[in-house]
């Protein structure tokens, strides 16, 4: 089985060297140019181990992989798109792990022949130092299709083929629509926050200023899931606010991460598409629409900081 993984960030290379460990001689990575020269010199570094994980670039010689984990940000993806298009042939199997719920509905429109499903990486407290990662849980990888039962359609089985041969806890929700949903509220409310007032995890639940915050910003994706059609309500808002009070409190979130290294963030797959849909649906959105404003303007303060 040719397996692919394009994206070496956190979670990519977690995922990676998991994937690389299990399968060998099948797993490589899709990077191009500097990135593919670094990949090929360097490999996946996680928890200060090297993985000299194979890396293939897009060309002539490029040969379709029967399943792909795309693992990049989303302001990457279309880059990505491109890079990945020469291995993705009739039928691949492509399992996205982006946060937020567009990364399915782009990569489908620009690969017709394939089978892409959807896919997210719950409770990962993967940090990127530079070209290294550090990690103490993998969480749990979920995937599939928008609604799944058994017996699993053969693409799930594919996926789960893949995923058994490795430590990566998994799980094939019923409904994986409400599933990234869910997903997309949790990074909504505590990766907007954190970044926005450089705070940990830990403290959207200890400091009661910030739980409100965080509560009120995913209270506005429950409101926007009832105008839509999406199974998402308030049991699952309070319930993710339980699941991310026992993370460890030395936990950030990427979006943090990203503001204190003074890298571009998802914002726009966050604040940015809750405020879109909120003037399509009819649903007010003050909340993320100032969240937005905050990390918008903490990354141009960064841009100025790096042009002087």
């Amino acid at each position: 089985m040719r397996i692919g993984m394009i994206g070496a960030g956190a979670v990519g290379s977690v995922f990676g060297s998991d994937l690389y460990t299990a399968w060998p001689e099948d797993f490589f990575v899709i990077a191009a140019g500097e990135r593919a020269e670094r990949l090929s010199r360097e490999g996946l570094v996680v928890n200060g181990e090297k993985f000299p994980a194979r890396v293939e670039q897009p060309g002539p010689d490029a040969r379709p992989a029967e399943l792909i984990f795309v693992c990049v940000k989303n302001y990457g993806l279309e880059s990505a798109i491109k890079d990945m298009a020469p291995f993705v042939g009739e039928g691949t199997v492509i399992v996205p792990l982006l946060n937020g719920i567009s990364a399915t509905p782009m990569l489908r429109a620009a690969f017709t022949q394939a089978k892409v499903m959807f896919g997210i990486a719950m409770g990962i407290d993967a940090r990127r130092t530079g070209h290294a990662v550090d990690f103490t849980t993998r969480g749990v990888l979920q995937y599939g299709w928008e609604r799944n039962a058994e017996p699993y359609r053969p693409e799930v089985l594919l996926v789960k083929q893949a995923l058994d041969k490795t430590p990566i806890p998994q799980e094939i929700p019923a409904d994986m629509e409400r599933a990234c949903w869910k997903k997309w509220m949790l990074n909504v409310g505590y990766n907007q926050v954190t970044a926005a007032v450089d705070c940990f995890i830990y403290e959207c639940t200890t400091v009661p200023n910030y739980f409100r915050l965080t509560s009120a910003a995913m209270q506005e994706v429950v409101e926007l899931a009832k105008a839509r059609g999406v199974d998402l309500t308030e049991a699952d808002r309070e319930a993710t606010e339980k699941f991310m009070a026992e993370f460890p409190r030395t936990a950030q979130t990427s979006m943090h991460q990203d503001i204190k290294a003074g890298r571009q963030t998802e914002i726009a797959s966050f604040g940015g598409i809750v405020v879109a849909y909120g003037k399509e649906s009819g649903v007010a959105t003050p909340v993320n629409a100032v969240l937005q404003e905050i990390v918008l303007g903490k990354e141009e303060q960064n841009r100025q900081k790096a042009s002087k």
